[in-house]
């Protein structure tokens, strides 16, 4: 689900004056399970370290995001605590003083907090929040809320500014948390384009299915606000009056597993259902993907979408804010109501017997890929915020 090495480039790197203009700069990412925070953080890494830029990505140990930072080669920094760990601000600040910190991007909670503390102690000038998803729905109770939004007002105090990847988290900060507008940017997720042709999914191998099923696809971490358990529920419907070519590729990994795995079983859709666990040849599973789906109750913009767009893969998901304002129904997208399951049956059932629409609306949304949903467009938000916090 990490975005591809961009093919090798022999003109002059486009933003080399801009991470010049840099002081040196820490990204602050303790996530602990992959999701789209991580690919955003590579991509951005691989930029500066692409640019000469002096900067260094903090990590909790172990966690995937520092395999794969390793892997490429980006200068990492590992902290062997558990993210909760309020000593983590101690460690902070020896780094940003050691390393003469001018300019920090601080993404998820934990991040934001123990960033925003460490740079009130040292008075770094440059202070970035990069927020990739609406606090408030992530999390059940209104403790967990609060207790996330915090970090978020810590920032505020702090005087960070703050990068929102999609409009319904710039509609977050700014009316629901009152951060001034003045405080936020929007810059949505980017991808890279393909340096050629991903190889061929095994479907046969992999699942055992027939060559001829049509074959929806969920990738992503498998938590509630997903949505897994919606599309479960509606294939369940599916294949009780009658439906036999329509199959569920689950990709990835997640809390959600176990009892997803559970209701598969209890529907008895074993031969229905297959789940991959986590992958990084995501490219290669969407050229045996005919339909992604994303029954979502909250997100961004999510990366998935991205990269379907990016191979022509027609999308149904959930009408939400942050996707409608760039997607239209029928055009480039399918939408459905969020958690009805019996729309999501109807839309499926559809899709599944409609080849030359899902063509026509895949083939449109990678045209808007290409115009307007490419990763260098986000480089070059993000090295603006960058800038502008230095100033």
């Amino acid at each position: 689900m990490l975005p591809q090495r961009k093919a090798a480039r022999s003109e002059e790197p486009p933003h080399l004056e801009a991470t010049a203009s840099l002081p040196p700069l820490l990204v602050v990412c303790l996530a602990i399970r992959h999701g789209g925070v991580d690919v955003r953080i590579v991509q951005t890494a691989r930029e500066l370290h692409h640019n000469g830029a002096v900067f260094r990505v903090v990590v909790i140990e172990g966690s995937r995001l520092h395999q794969t930072l390793l892997q490429e080669g980006i200068p990492v920094v590992a902290i062997s605590r558990r993210r909760a760990d309020p000593r983590i601000v101690i460690d902070l600040v020896r780094l940003v003083r050691h390393a003469r910190i001018g300019l920090v991007d601080a993404h998820n909670t934990q991040s934001q907090y123990w960033a925003a503390l460490a740079v009130l102690a040292t008075g770094v000038k440059g202070r970035v929040a990069t927020v990739h998803s609406v606090y408030r729905e992530d999390h059940d109770g209104r403790l967990r809320q609060w207790l996330h939004e915090a970090a978020l007002w810590l920032c505020r105090i702090a005087g960070f500014r703050f990068i929102a990847v999609s409009s319904n988290v710039v509609n977050y900060l700014v009316e629901t948390l009152g951060i001034p507008s003045s405080a936020v940017i929007l810059s949505r997720n980017g991808m890279e384009a393909l340096a050629a042709p991903p190889p061929p999914f095994d479907l046969s191998t992999e699942t055992g299915w027939p060559e001829d099923s049509v074959v929806l696809a969920m990738i992503g971490r498998l938590d509630p606000r997903k949505g897994h358990r919606f599309l479960i529920d509606a294939l369940q419907e599916m294949v009780t009056t009658g439906e036999e070519k329509i199959r569920l590729l689950v990709v990835g990994t997640g809390r959600e597993e176990r009892r997803l795995r559970e209701q598969v079983a209890a529907a008895g859709l074993e031969g229905y259902v297959h789940f991959s666990g986590f992958r990084d040849d995501i490219a290669s599973i969407l050229t045996r993907t005919d339909l992604l789906c994303l029954p979502s109750l909250s997100e961004g913009l999510p990366y998935t979408v991205l990269e379907a767009a990016r191979q022509s893969v027609p999308v149904l998901a959930s009408r939400l804010e942050g996707t409608d304002d760039i997607f239209l129904d029928g055009e480039t997208i399918f939408f459905h109501r969020v958690g009805d399951v019996a729309d999501i049956r109807r839309r499926v059932q559809d899709l599944a017997e409609s080849p030359d629409q899902r063509r026509r609306v895949g083939a449109a949304a990678r045209r808007l890929f290409l115009e307007d949903l490419q990763v260098s467009r986000m480089l070059d938000e993000t090295l603006e915020v960058y800038r502008a916090a230095v100033r």
